[in-house]
């Protein structure tokens, strides 16, 4: 009798553990830090958290996406296949996370033809103006600021070169024709069309044409009776044309060149420089 009862108590005992062992399987976690639940349902309870590397013995069939995990012995779970790798396997190590203090995380460099740059501009400009009974002409030296590039003066895929230019002070012929210093100004617009083809990342060259607009206004002192100043002012619309080539030397920073034609009254060349800065 008493052999009869040992015998119940330890088939009791043993039965679950070799049910298990004809049901289960081994199998690797491949995922870190993955979740092993109270109940094959994401929103049950949260057992502990497991290591990639780790094997366990799982069961050989699934409860929905879940396999049941023995994470010791009487310990029991629920945990995702999509946790799990059947069979014993090696697994990466995770990768670190980057420290964002020393890697730099680089975004795209926008191409060159597609950037908008605003900055300085300087033109020497071989000025022409119909004074005094003729044309007479004195290199000038223009300074003001310029906007080249896609959607600048207004929206669209148009590439746009606009120029604001002033010259204080007035051309030497005045002084040399009437022995007395001029005074006054000149001040000049254009608005470009360009069409721009690349050489590379970081150069172009381009070409384009468009309106102009020049005001100038000089004091002019003339020796009569008594020394007298007359004012002299001209106001013209023409067009210009230009052609020239621009580099970039870093993704914010733009150097531009180029030749231009003024078109209006009088004609007369200029070159041009930029200095202009990515917005």
């Amino acid at each position: 009798m008493a052999f009869k009862i040992l015998s119940f108590i330890i088939s009791f005992c043993l039965l679950p553990t070799a049910v298990w062992a004809q049901t289960s399987q081994r199998a690797t976690v491949i995922n870190d830090g993955a979740y092993v639940y109270k109940d094959a349902d994401f929103d049950a309870d949260i057992m502990m958290q497991l290591k990639a590397g780790g094997v366990y013995t799982i069961s050989k069939g699934k409860k929905g996406p879940f396999y049941k995990i023995r994470i010791k012995q009487g310990v029991l779970g629920w945990i995702a296949d999509s946790d799990m790798k059947v069979g014993v396997i090696k697994v990466a190590p995770p990768p670190k996370p980057l420290d964002l203090d020393k890697e730099i995380l680089k975004k795209p460099v926008k191409p060159f033809e597609t950037s908008r740059f605003r900055g300085i501009a300087v033109e020497m400009i071989n000025y022409e103006e119909d004074t005094m009974g003729e044309y007479r002409n004195d290199q000038l030296l223009f300074y003001g600021i310029k906007w080249n590039g896609y959607n600048t003066m207004f929206s669209g895929d148009i590439y746009t070169d606009a120029n604001l230019l002033f010259h204080f002070g007035a051309p030497k012929y005045y002084e040399e024709l009437t022995g007395h210093p001029a005074d006054g100004f000149i001040f000049m617009a254009n608005f470009l069309l360009e069409t721009v083809a690349p050489q590379g990342e970081n150069m172009m060259f381009f070409y384009g044409f468009g309106p102009m607009f020049k005001y100038s206004h000089f004091t002019v002192a003339v020796d009569g009776a008594e020394q007298e100043n007359f004012p002299a002012d001209d106001m013209n619309l023409g067009a210009v044309f230009n052609i020239g080539m621009g580099f970039r030397p870093t993704e914010s920073l733009s150097l531009r060149t180029d030749f231009k034609y003024h078109w209006e009254k009088n004609k007369y060349f200029g070159l041009g420089l930029n200095l202009g800065f990515a917005f």
